[in-house]
């Protein structure tokens, strides 16, 4: 069994935007909408980089990474670590 379960998958799924948090090279956050996020496999959360050059840099001098996707109706969410 993977660490995402199938309703985290279908959480995702039915989510448009989901927002992935990183970390500046100064150390402060960076918080940046996703609108292709999907689930890659039980374990993983894809998502393309089509206009993310400051995602894609702070991914390169630090891979600590966070999306959050959440149901606004419902007010309820994951936030996932990697």
């Amino acid at each position: 069994m993977g660490i995402l379960t199938s309703h985290m998958q279908q959480l995702i799924a039915g989510q448009r935007l989901i927002f992935a948090a990183t970390v500046c090279p100064d150390g402060t956050p960076n918080l940046s909408p996703k609108g292709t996020a999907l689930v890659w496999d039980d374990d993983h959360i894809l998502f393309i980089d089509l206009a993310s050059p400051g995602t894609m840099r702070n991914q390169a001098s630090n891979p600590a990474i966070e999306p959050n996707v959440v149901d606004v109706f419902l007010r309820k969410g994951y936030r996932f670590k990697g």
